[in-house]
């Protein structure tokens, strides 16, 4: 493999990375709007009397789950801006190390960051929060909607 051949490798797994680090930026990005939007809706068109002690209680869980995804994918999406700046930093940091020594350093190097485990929490508590939301939803709409006619029967 000659040096041009291991250039395009490396741009291609480049491309490849910051094209999965967009579109995971983007997916938090849309999730975080369409939340902030159904809570919004939610509270907007909720009615003014709920039928239920269990309805009303699956209501503000609804609402304060919704609340913690929208909480948690803004920090996951702060953390990828974190992320950027670190990649910035790492590869200033290896062209300086270039240039003071260009033969010792060589032509390739890579800068590996991880991600902190504690922004992978924050993906995970997001996911979970959204699931557990939309259960919350289901069983507050067949409480509020369909639980009252089946007592009143």
């Amino acid at each position: 493999m000659n040096k041009e051949d291991l250039k395009r490798k490396v741009t291609d797994v480049i491309d490849a990375r910051e094209r999965h680090e967009k579109t995971n930026f983007n997916y938090f990005k849309g999730l975080t709007t369409i939340s902030v939007a159904l809570i919004g809706l939610l509270i907007g068109l909720k009615p003014p009397l709920i039928p239920n002690q269990s309805a009303k209680i699956l209501f503000l869980i609804t609402i304060c789950l919704i609340g913690l995804c929208i909480l948690f994918s803004l920090i996951v999406q702060f953390y990828e801006v974190i992320f950027d700046k670190q990649k910035i930093d790492a590869r200033i940091k290896i062209l300086k190390e270039y240039i003071d020594d260009p033969v010792g350093v060589g032509f390739v190097q890579f800068a590996e960051l991880k991600e902190v485990k504690f922004f992978r929490l924050f993906k995970i508590l997001t996911f979970s929060c959204l699931i557990l939301s939309i259960i919350s939803l289901i069983f507050y709409v067949y409480f509020s909607e369909f639980y009252p006619a089946i007592i009143n029967h």
